[in-house]
């Protein structure tokens, strides 16, 4: 019944951290890693030996240091937008916006003066066409047929209230469009004659690193391209939406989800060409590097702050990030992530981490080996080849979860068995026990003398072996588990004498030179009789000791005792243990062979023994403690 409900509990945890897992965000923040790390992978494999189509016109700190601090003059926007067009790009997209006049312009410096420190200016010698830089720079807009961005806002940030009139003609019900109410735009007087605009909005990961990229977004009810989008719509305005997500432009067709959102696949920082805008306002640009390309005017200048993180935790420049999105459409690069694929991640690590729960209530080990291999290498190999497809399958969600659980449950099961093994041993131990106890009962039987003697005997081991440990000695051999062991095997001392005759065994009187001979064999009667249990079982602690205890408990210290002959710590610790605690209770015992001696005759003779027939430690440790062995040779009297 415990054994269900455990099985039961953890069937409830697999469910319950696999649905919390998918509803917190440390799987998703995850996924993001193992995303990352695949990427990398696969990228390792891109050729970026082709060009770039996409020339980054760059507002730089030399620019900066040259022109003045930003906000230019429109005048000098003007004169970059003009000397660009003469080298004939494909398209032209600008990464800024202008919320506000030009405060350089003559008209609003007069105003300015006039209104904070009450002087007319005149400006009767500027001609009425240079009056109004917004008016220049808006015509050099118009006849480059620049692209103009904007940012979509969850706030009203600004007061321009102007009407967004483009759209793109998509079916809104085809998408599940991020929307936005607000709007940044450009001031009317700019973008008059600009037809195409897109907003410059990024949006990090949770974890603060750009990732994806939106085709488009929601104004009201208005489909807003992005700047990349548009600046390819200026080229080619046929967008063609196809089945399934799919988009067709500049005959390169690509795949976005159902919230019209792609991965990006960033190049090396060599393949974004880029050029100051100092260079191209003092003409020393190659006409040959801007011809035919799309052109992104952007900044990578610190001061204006437009800087994001990538995968690898690298920092560039916002208008990068456009023109990866345009060259991965023109390499094929784009990757996609469908949608619900966290979702069936989830629930196939939930069903295989059942199965890995089964496999272990069963014991299958090689099995569950097998699983785990064969989850990581084929959902591994799975990913990579869908990368390459330009798919990424949310692998983080089935993977992370299945080796956490994986992890977990194994744990579990470690402690179980551990459980199951120590109850085996004990089990066996309490058999072993057991065993011997009846081995003893059965020398009891033979020999009527000896049944009290057997309780006595251990229980002089424990008390003396215990004092011996309190102080110290023997630390390197004696441990309470081997007090505990000897405590327990101790009975079997005198288990040989089940092969003595009841002739020599239970004679009153004293044995002849050939019965003591025969009567001495019962050590290696009982060391054969134990090597017969162990060669049926196999070698433990507790068959060794007892055999150890059977075989050399009449050694002596001096090396005069038998059947050995061994002298000093030749003989094993338990077995010397064995000697002062039999001989002690033979001397204070009645036998059929001798009255019972005084206790101070008896521990006269112990001291007599002293490293002569006992280990002088035990013999020293003894005398300690003696008036605590009469206590037990008195209470467990025959």
């Amino acid at each position: 019944m415990k054994r269900g409900f455990l099985y039961f509990l953890i069937a409830f945890f697999i469910g319950a951290t696999h649905y919390g897992l998918y509803k917190s965000s440390i799987v998703k923040n995850l996924d993001y890693k193992v995303y990352d790390f695949s990427k990398e992978i696969v990228d390792s494999f891109k050729d970026e030996s082709s060009n770039s189509n996409i020339v980054i016109v760059d507002i730089d700190e030399k620019s900066l240091n040259s022109v003045g601090q930003w906000p230019w003059s429109r005048v000098v926007l003007a004169t970059l937008l003009s000397k660009i067009s003469e080298y004939a790009p494909s398209a032209i997209a600008i990464d800024i916006v202008f919320p506000e006049k030009d405060r350089t312009s003559p008209s609003v410096l007069k105003h300015f003066y006039k209104n904070y420190f009450g002087l007319d200016v005149s400006i009767d010698g500027v001609p009425e066409q240079l009056q109004d830089n917004d008016a220049i720079f808006a015509k050099v807009l118009g006849d480059s047929s620049s692209v103009m961005s904007l940012y979509l806002s969850q706030k009203n940030i600004s007061d321009n209230s102007k009407t967004f009139q483009t759209s793109l003609k998509i079916p809104s019900e085809t998408f599940d469009l991020e929307s936005y109410p607000y709007l940044l735009a450009n001031i009317s007087n700019v973008s008059v004659g600009v037809k195409e605009f897109g907003f410059i909005n990024t949006k990090v990961d949770e974890d603060g690193i750009l990732r994806r990229y939106s085709l488009m977004k929601k104004y009201q009810e208005k489909i807003v391209p992005s700047l990349a989008l548009a600046a390819m719509l200026s080229i080619d305005s046929n967008l063609q939406l196809l089945e399934n997500h799919s988009f067709q432009i500049m005959n390169h067709q690509f795949n976005t989800g159902t919230d019209a959102q792609v991965l990006l696949s960033y190049y090396n920082q060599e393949w974004y060409k880029k050029i100051s805008v100092l260079d191209v306002l003092t003409g020393r640009v190659d006409a040959s590097h801007l011809r035919g390309k799309i052109v992104l005017i952007g900044s990578s200048a610190t001061a204006l702050h437009d800087q994001v993180i990538i995968p690898g935790g690298k920092n560039i420049a916002g208008v990068q990030i456009h023109a990866t999105m345009i060259d991965n459409i023109l390499h094929d690069d784009l990757l996609v992530q469908p949608k619900n694929l966290d979702i069936i991640n989830i629930i196939l690590s939930l069903l295989l981490t059942s199965l890995l729960v089964f496999l272990l209530f069963k014991n299958e080990n090689q099995l569950i080996f097998a699983l785990f291999i064969t989850v990581v290498i084929i959902s591994t190999v799975v990913n990579i080849s869908m990368l390459f497809e330009g798919i990424y399958i949310s692998y983080g969600y089935l993977l992370i979860p299945f080796l956490l659980h994986f992890f977990l449950v194994s744990i579990v099961f470690i402690f179980i068995d551990t459980y199951d093994r120590k109850e085996f041993s004990e089990e066996l131990n309490r058999s072993q026990i057991a065993s011997m106890d009846s081995m003893s009962h059965v020398a009891e039987v033979h020999d009527y003398e000896t049944g009290a003697h057997i309780i006595r005997t251990k229980k002089y081991i424990k008390l003396l072996a215990q004092h011996i440990y309190s102080k110290g000695l023997y630390k390197n051999q004696l441990s309470k588990k081997m007090i505990e062991m000897m405590y327990f095997t101790a009975p079997m001392h005198d288990i040989g004498k089940v092969g003595i005759a009841d002739s020599i065994l239970k004679k009153k009187g004293k044995l002849t030179d050939i019965e003591y001979e025969v009567m001495k064999s019962h050590a290696k009667l009982g060391m054969h009789i134990i090597d017969n249990a162990i060669s049926s079982y196999k070698e433990n602690d507790f068959l060794v000791m007892a055999r150890n205890i059977a075989h050399y408990h009449h050694e002596k210290w001096d090396g005069s005792g038998y059947p050995e002959g061994l002298k000093g710590e030749e003989i094993p610790l338990e077995s010397r243990f064995m000697a002062i605690a039999d001989v002690y209770d033979a001397l204070v015992s009645k036998r059929v062979y001798k009255e019972a001696f005084s206790f101070e005759k008896t521990k006269e003779i112990i001291i007599k023994g002293r490293a002569k027939h006992f280990d002088p430690v035990l013999v020293d440790a003894f005398l300690e403690i003696d008036d605590k062995f009469q206590d037990i040779a008195q209470t467990y009297s025959d």
